[in-house]
């Protein structure tokens, strides 16, 4: 049963776009989660790994960055939640800080900085008619709300990049005739981060938008970094090789062919209150997988400078 839910929770994470580790925060580490070479996810062989895209470019050295320490105070926390227009009382918890306002609610984790900003009555569907899907903006126009709200909060982090838009949904069914009738839906605009013009597999931060362009809520999950030194890498056809030793994350069971269809180099970031002193180059590979009963998809992390171990940490 526990690997029928791992599965589920990987295949949710390909499906979504977000096997670059969005979970959000607080969380709770499963350690049954943290024992391949990488150090992060359960992992399958697999006999047989091809690809059918060019290799990219391959990188002599790259910026390491060293992680900075994202304790949050009680200062600090009042002065983000400035930035919402909201002041107080603050309430402070074993983990997190917060702020319950009307009709906002306002959380800041005191280990890593996750924060939320999220008006719960509308975020769980609870207001009626406010959020009938005809009342929605299209998606470029959610996009821009998005970015017209954090950039004009003072909350856009340095490095983030527009990554995709994601729709919440909900369904009334009428019990008579068993027709569904859709009555919620929101928009979730992504930003994802990047440093030294490489993508952060895990730096994170959404702007959820409801009917007639209301702010539902603010997530960020991101970790802050300076830079360390240059090191070395491993090429593309190198990190192949240490990807058929590691192994593949899939949901398919008794995985026999793997076929790479996306390679990306760049930092992974794992969440801000794991203890990571260096965002470290890393390969991310993506592609489809055949298995025993079926296909699916896959995903892993590659680390890039063996100077720095073969952990992702």
């Amino acid at each position: 049963m526990k690997q029928i839910i791992i599965g589920l929770i990987v295949l949710l994470l390909i499906i979504g776009g977000t096997a670059l580790l969005p979970a959000e925060c607080p969380y709770e580490e499963d350690k049954d989660l943290h024992h391949d070479p990488t150090g992060l996810y359960p992992t399958q062989k697999i006999p047989e790994i091809t690809f059918d895209i060019p290799l990219p470019r391959s990188l002599e050295e790259v910026m390491v960055y060293k992680t900075v320490d994202t304790a949050v105070s009680k200062d600090d926390a009042l002065k983000m939640a400035e930035k919402f227009g909201m002041s107080g009382p603050l309430e402070e918890r074993v983990l997190s800080y917060s702020i319950k306002g009307d009709p906002y609610t306002f959380e800041f984790e005191k280990e890593g900085g996750c924060l939320s900003y999220t008006w719960y009555s509308r975020w769980n569907k609870g207001e009626g008619y406010r959020d009938f899907p005809e009342h929605l903006p299209d998606d470029e126009e959610a996009q821009k709300i998005a970015e017209k709200f954090l950039t004009s909060h003072d909350l856009m982090p340095e490095g983030a990049v527009y990554s995709s838009v994601a729709h919440g949904e909900g369904f009334f069914s009428n019990h008579t005739d068993g027709t569904s009738i859709q009555t919620y839906k929101d928009t979730q605009v992504s930003f994802t981060g990047t440093l030294n013009n490489l993508p952060v597999f895990g730096n994170w931060m959404y702007v959820t938008v409801g009917g007639e362009g209301d702010i539902l809520r603010v997530f960020k999950r991101w970790r802050e970094a300076e830079p360390y030194r240059e090191f070395e890498i491993i090429s593309p056809e190198i990190a192949i090789e240490e990807l058929k030793q590691t192994g593949i994350v899939t949901a398919v069971s008794s995985p026999q062919k793997a076929t790479i269809n996306e390679i990306k180099i760049g930092y992974y970031a794992s969440p801000p209150r794991d203890e990571q002193p260096y965002l470290k180059p890393a390969y991310f590979f993506g592609g489809t997988v055949e298995g025993e009963k079926g296909t699916g998809t896959f995903f892993q992390y590659i680390p890039a400078v063996p100077e720095l171990g073969k952990g992702l940490y």
